[in-house]
C-alpha cells in the first residue's frame, strides 16, 4: 500500500480507455468495481456472479462472505455503486455469465472455469495506470485508495465515517489511505483562527484533545 496513489478522475478515465482486448469489459467492471466499492482485490476476485446478478438485472446490495475477508472476522453488506452495476452488467451480458450464477465473476482467461489470479489482475492494472501517467506504486491496491479518498471527501472529511466504510478496525488505519494536498493544509494553516484555552470540537465529531489520547 504504501507509495501507492489515489486516482484522479482523469487518471481512471484514461486507465479504463487503456484496458482493451477480449476481456476488456472484464477488467473494467474490475476497476469500476473496486474504485466504488473499496473491496480488496481478493474479495474481488472472489465474487460469484450470483453475488451480484438476481438472473436478470444487478442488485442493489450484496454480500461478500466471511471466509472471503480480510481475517475472516465478519462478513459485508455492500451498496452497489450505479456506475459499478452498470459495468458489471455489462460484463455479465456480453461475457456470457448471466446463465452461470456459480461462476467466478471475474474468470481466468488461460484457466477455463478458475478466476482471475492476483498477479494477473495487478500486472492488467498497473501496466492501464502507468499508461494513464499514474505515478508510485501502481496496482491493485489504487482502487481501495481511490475509494478511500471518494468516500472521505463525499462525507466532509468525516474520518470516522470513512473508516466504516473502509471497514477498518480504528481510524488511525483509514488515516493511512488519505492524500492531503500540500496547499490545502497550507491554506487551511494561513486561515485558522485560533483561541486560547478554547476546545475546538473538529469537524467530524470529536474534540482535539480525544484525538491526542487516540493517536497516543
Amino acid at each position: 500500500m504504501i507509495g501507492c496513489p489515489a486516482l484522479t478522475p482523469k487518471e481512471l478515465k484514461l486507465a479504463l480507455a487503456n484496458l482493451k482486448g477480449r476481456y476488456a469489459l472484464r477488467d473494467r467492471a474490475l476497476v469500476t468495481l473496486g474504485v466504488r466499492t473499496g473491496l480488496r482485490i481478493s474479495e474481488l476476485l472472489a465474487l460469484k456472479v450470483g453475488q451480484v446478478w438476481d438472473g436478470k438485472r444487478t442488485v442493489g446490495r450484496f454480500y461478500v462472505a466471511r471466509q472471503n475477508t480480510k481475517g475472516k472476522h465478519a462478513g459485508a453488506s455492500i451498496v452497489l455503486h450505479h456506475d459499478a452495476a452498470k459495468a458489471v452488467a455489462r460484463w455479465i451480458k456480453t461475457g456470457g455469465l448471466a446463465a452461470c450464477p456459480h461462476g467466478y465473476l471475474f474468470p481466468s482467461q488461460k484457466h477455463g472455469g478458475r478466476r482471475l489470479g492476483r498477479k494477473s489482475a495487478w500486472q492488467i492494472l498497473h501496466d492501464a495506470f502507468q499508461q494513464a501517467g499514474v505515478t508510485g506504486m501502481a496496482g491493485t491496491h489504487c482502487m481501495r485508495k481511490t475509494f478511500a479518498n471518494n468516500v472521505h471527501k463525499a462525507l466532509g472529511g468525516d474520518l470516522f465515517r470513512t473508516s466504516k466504510a473502509m471497514r477498518h478496525s480504528s481510524p488511525l488505519t483509514t488515516l493511512r489511505y488519505l492524500s492531503f494536498k500540500q496547499e490545502e493544509i497550507d491554506r487551511a494553516i494561513l486561515s485558522a483562527r485560533w483561541h486560547a484555552r478554547q476546545v475546538q470540537p473538529l469537524h467530524w465529531g470529536i474534540t482535539r484533545n480525544t484525538l491526542i489520547m487516540l493517536i497516543r
